[in-house]
């Protein structure tokens, strides 16, 4: 293990840990090439991509005075390389000050007085810092105050130290950080504010993303990322809330907008009908207008008329003390985006019915084209996450040129996992059928008597999980001692939180827990479960996308854009398989960790390739059946824990 300083690099310097192994080569690798051009790196979990990254990137940006911008996918984990920067900032001195970048929602202390917070989106929370610009006393005490902010930046400041100085003082939060963004050397927020044009106009005026490095984390999701933020939709209840703000609205306009509004509300009933429940089809914008309007600029006249009205409820409700939401706002502006987008190649509109409700969507396709601008607008971008292979497709799918590529073997070797691929087993199909879901429960009952600790059974979809449910899978767990824990959709965060915990906690109290997710959830990413939290994974199937209206049209689409055999493999098979590899990265984190991995589908076998390496040096065929899994997982662990012994 080579000691930090042993070799001579102004990289290795910012390095606050003892080296492990390839963090020395991915160092001098990044320090080089970031210099020429566009950096991807594929590094396993547990490697400490983040500090390596941070040390290879610091000196270059103190020489040349850039700023690293560092984009991660949610608010909430723009701490973590804040947090490595500390750790460097405690071993090279100096003034080496970042922080850690939340919007309005997280940051406004006038939400949190108004007891608003939760209940708003980003439109709504900018519309009301607008409302009360003139008498916010948190915005009023900034400008007035006499307190030296000079003080701050003496050293990297995460969000919560930021607030807790603001709180104390009585200032507004956001103004703060925004104005100690050009001090800053590193700068950690959301994706949001690189690939939302809405909300990245905030971030560009203050700082220049042209002479910046900016480096993606977990850069596996920014194909869903962009599709998510350029999508919107509306449902039946949209427009039965915008029908009863109309009762308050005093317009010579309210008639004719209500007659709108209610063929809206006829069109949209007749789209519904023609539907089964978890149905989806294209949904015909022009047809829409026609029925609706008869024409595209008395249409467009008409939203534009019902989003001024909802500016109008917003204030009011304001005024109220409450949430200022309008789903007359909300409505005119779904259609004012979905009107502009018309005809534009890669952008679907489709309508689906979920539990008698329609689901009206705009659905943005695109990634490479509406991503390759953005990474032009920066000096130079580096992208890492551990499931970024093949390298060629990842930078091909997100529209990146000029770039070098380094993959970083895992550390794991034999004695770290057994990966068991089962005969016998597949979701492939609509839908599980019974005798496919009892043979599933065999099999993970063989799988639960051979590992004597935490383990978790992640589903390909909840619709394959309900079918285990049905069959009895919490009877089986709890049959065998175990105690379950369920992920469910529409799962709120303190819900999910609470059973993340008590998962964790069976595993430091003598308790054996069954963590039961699927591969599309918040488990499945994101979560980390060191040791005992989880000895093994179960995957039930592979998390292809269902072949609905919506899955088709993205596959035609990147058919067309990088043709048919590509095009499928981008679309329709990486990111199913880019799932089950971040499922199977939960158990492993380290590598005192050790785990085995049931893949209970015999369609694995066509893509371990695509699968960790871990998987690939230390993996065998065997049938699906409760006798040969439970055989060959006690082995695994017999013998290390005879080892250990």
């Amino acid at each position: 293990m080579e000691r930090r300083g042993s070799v001579k690099s102004r990289a290795l310097a910012y390095f606050p840990y003892e080296f492990r192994e390839g963090q020395y080569d991915l160092i001098s690798f990044v320090e080089a090439e970031v210099r020429r051009r566009n950096v991807v790196v594929n590094a396993p979990t547990g490697f400490g991509k983040t500090a390596v990254i941070l040390a290879s990137l610091l000196p270059f940006a103190v020489k040349e005075g850039r700023q690293i911008l560092w984009v991660v996918r949610t608010g909430t984990e723009t701490d973590r390389p804040i947090e490595e920067l500390k750790r460097i900032h405690r071993v090279v001195g100096g003034e080496l000050f970042g922080l850690s970048f939340r919007g309005k929602r997280d940051m406004c202390l006038l939400l949190r007085d108004m007891k608003l917070r939760g209940e708003l989106e980003y439109d709504d929370v900018s519309f009301l810092c607008r409302a009360h610009k003139d008498d916010c006393r948190y915005r009023s005490n900034f400008y007035s105050t006499r307190t030296r902010f000079s003080d701050l930046i003496c050293e990297p400041r995460l969000y919560t130290e930021l607030m807790k100085f603001c709180e104390d003082v009585g200032i507004c939060p956001y103004l703060l950080q925004t104005s100690l963004l050009s001090e800053a050397l590193v700068v950690a927020f959301s994706y949001n504010y690189v690939v939302d044009e809405d909300v990245s106009w905030a971030m560009r005026r203050r700082l220049s993303y042209r002479s910046s490095i900016l480096v993606v984390d977990e850069a596996h999701n920014l194909q869903a990322a962009c599709s998510s933020v350029n999508s919107e939709r509306i449902t039946l209840g949209t427009l039965r809330s915008a029908l009863k703000e109309l009762d308050s609205i005093r317009s010579s306009k309210a008639d004719e907008m209500r007659r709108f509004i209610e063929s809206l509300l006829d069109y949209f009933k007749g789209e519904s009908r023609s539907l089964e429940d978890g149905e989806d089809k294209v949904f015909d914008v022009h047809e829409c207008i026609r029925f609706c309007a008869g024409s595209l600029s008395k249409f467009t006249g008409m939203v534009e008329a019902l989003k001024r009205a909802g500016g109008v409820v917003r204030r009011r409700r304001l005024e109220d003390g409450r949430a200022p939401r309008s789903s007359l706002y909300r409505l005119g502006s779904f259609w004012l985006s979905a009107v502009g987008s018309l005809g534009r190649e890669g952008i679907a509109y489709l309508a689906t019915r979920e539990k008698r409700n329609l689901i009206v969507e705009m659905w943005d396709m695109r990634a490479s084209e509406a991503l390759s601008d953005v990474w032009r607008s920066f000096y130079r971008c580096v992208f890492c996450s551990g499931t970024l292979r093949p390298l060629d497709a990842f930078a091909e799918i997100i529209g990146l040129e000029r770039y070098a590529a380094k993959e970083i073997p895992s550390f794991f070797t034999e004695e770290n996992s057994l990966s068991l691929v089962t005969r016998g087993l597949t979701t492939e199909g609509e839908e599980l059928k019974p005798e496919a879901a009892q043979a599933y429960l065999k099999a993970i009952e063989g799988f639960m008597d051979a590992i004597d600790s935490n383990v978790a059974v992640f589903s390909a979809s909840y619709r394959v999980q309900q079918a285990l449910i049905e069959e009895g899978l919490k009877e089986l767990i709890e049959g065998k001692g175990r105690i379950p824990f369920f992920e469910y959709q529409g799962m709120s965060g303190r819900a999910s939180r609470e059973t993340l915990e008590g998962f964790k906690a069976c595993a430091y109290r003598g308790e054996k827990g069954v963590l039961c997710a699927t591969m599309t959830g918040r488990y499945a990413e994101g979560a980390d479960f060191p040791g005992r939290e989880l000895e093994g994974v179960f995957l039930v199937g592979i998390p292809f996308d269902r072949l609905t209206t919506k899955t088709k049209l993205y596959i035609e689409y990147y058919r067309r854009v990088y043709g048919r055999e590509k095009g499928t493999f981008y679309s329709y098979i990486l990111p199913a398989l880019r799932r089950a590899s971040q499922s199977l990265g939960r158990a492993l984190r380290s590598k005192e960790d050790k785990a085995v991995f049931i893949l209970g589908d015999e369609r694995y076998r066509r893509f371990l390739s695509l699968l960790p390496d871990y998987v690939q040096r230390n993996w065998r065929m065997v049938e699906g059946g409760k006798e040969a899994v439970e055989r060959e997982a006690h082995r695994f662990w017999a013998k290390r824990r005879l080892r250990s012994a």
